[in-house]
């Protein structure tokens, strides 16, 4: 990494020639993962890399420049580069770059490092152990534990300089069951940014059961009915509704380029008063929480969603400068090699003051959604299909059979509209994801308590 001072030289270069903005990023990333499969430990893999990238924005316009294992040299050869590609600007050489320290905003727990691989693969051995006994239909099991630790230095043109260290480690577990006649699978997924500590909040039998007991239950699960049921969505993985049919929709990127059903809707009422959704970079210990945004940034809550009312878009700093729009913290990117774009961070669905044992009383006859999978979204219309891989069925007030071959189809739109109840503060829970948007993929967290739509189109198999 970088001094201070060396840093500042360097963005002096860039200074000079008066951007509408600049950013310098830099990144010492390591990564380590190891699989237990079929009983057997395959080789830990582990890498480091070690980057930097200079952005300029000039009139609307990104200069971009990458540097492989940098040195200060190598800093400087790129920002005198950038300036010479840079067009219709007016230097200022005399003028004197500064900088200001910013404060993180999030204060982080310290957390373990992952120095011995004993500890790791005690824990995936006593996860298959326990998946395996779980019931004798559990034929095979893999898990995997993986912790990247990345090291950032920002400094823009605002003069911010960030320095962080991001930690966040991961525990999956997928089993098959099988009757002898067919196969089903079952996962759990767990991570929070930190360390190994992961492993004591997430202990081994948990991680295990709640796999394997998707997998052996889909085995007598029923086909789920065909039409339009009142769903209720299960805390945690249930927000990826929200993510990816309304969360996309809501940056500012496409709705510049007018992509987004969004678009001209700030102001309006698009759901009932129940309904408040927020994206946070703040979260204590959740999976898309940072101190700072990738562009230099302190991290913080935004609002989207108030009372039902649409309040807020999610901006970077470039959005910011060609819209207008509030400037959110919410610009990311997946590594030194990219520029940042708007991007989710934690979006959830914030406590309500039902409870679920009143949604389930008002269903006859609907769904519970707990898991989903192998989902698309178009988020010019806010239309989607999502394949749900955890489900049972609500009869008159009780959850009863499991069901499998089920999607659910829908819109965005309709279904903040079609939200009845949000249960409390108890039921709310968080799981890790990692988003995708532009070739590029970084780590978001979705999270709610129980949401109850009234109604969402159901297909059976």
């Amino acid at each position: 990494m970088f001094a201070k001072d060396d840093l500042q030289k360097v963005a002096q270069e860039l200074s000079d020639i008066t951007p509408d903005f600049f950013d310098i990023f830099i990144e010492e990333r390591s990564n380590k993962s190891l699989v237990l499969e079929s009983q057997k430990l395959e080789r830990p893999s582990a890498g480091t890399v070690f980057g930097a990238s200079l952005r300029v924005i000039v009139n609307g316009a990104t200069y971009f420049s990458v540097v492989d294992n940098p040195t200060l040299e190598g800093m400087f050869n790129a920002a005198r580069e950038l300036k010479s590609s840079v067009k219709h600007t007016v230097a200022e050489p005399g003028k004197v770059f500064t900088i200001k320290t910013v404060e993180p905003p999030l204060k982080k727990n310290p957390w373990t490092p992952w120095q011995e691989l004993g500890e790791v693969a005690d824990y995936l051995k006593a996860t298959d152990e326990c998946a395996r006994s779980y019931d004798p239909k559990v034929v095979q099991v893999t898990s995997y534990i993986n912790q990247e630790v990345s090291r950032v230095q920002i400094l823009n043109s605002l003069g911010n300089f960030a320095e962080e260290e991001r930690s966040r480690t991961r525990a999956f577990c997928l089993v098959y069951a099988s009757d002898g006649t067919a196969v089903e699978v079952g996962s759990d997924n767990q991570g929070k940014i930190g360390g190994l500590e992961l492993l004591a909040h997430y202990p081994p039998e948990s991680l295990a059961a709640n796999a394997a007991k998707v997998a052996v239950s889909k085995l007598s699960a029923v086909t789920a009915p065909s039409g339009e049921f009142p769903v209720i969505l299960g805390p945690g993985f249930g927000g990826v509704i929200f993510h990816e049919a309304i969360g996309h929709s809501l940056e500012a990127d496409g709705i510049r380029k007018q992509v987004s059903v969004m678009r001209g809707k700030l102001g309006e009422r698009l759901a009932s008063p129940k309904v408040t959704l927020i994206d946070s970079g703040i979260v204590p210990d959740e999976w898309g929480s940072n101190a700072f945004d990738d562009e230099g940034f302190p991290n913080q809550e935004t609002v989207l969603i108030k009372d039902g009312i649409l309040v807020s878009y999610m901006s970077d700093y470039l959005e910011h400068l060609l819209t207008g729009f509030p400037h959110t913290a919410n610009g990311r990117r997946e590594s030194y090699e990219y520029i940042p774009y708007p991007r989710m961070r934690n979006t959830f669905i914030k406590p309500g003051k039902d409870t679920f044992e009143d949604m389930l009383t008002s269903i006859k006859k609907g769904l519970l959604a707990l898991k989903f999978g192998g989902g698309q979204v178009d988020p010019v219309t806010g239309n989607f299909i999502f394949g749900v891989t955890e489900g049972y069925l609500i009869e008159d007030g009780k959850v009863t059979s499991p069901i499998k071959d089920v999607s659910m189809v829908g819109n965005g739109l309709t279904i903040l509209e079609n939200i009845e109840a949000v249960s409390g503060e108890e039921d709310m829970d968080f799981m890790p994801g990692m988003c995708g948007k532009e070739g590029q993929s970084v780590p978001a967290g979705i999270g709610e308590p129980y949401v109850m739509v009234s109604r969402i189109l159901i297909g059976g198999e």
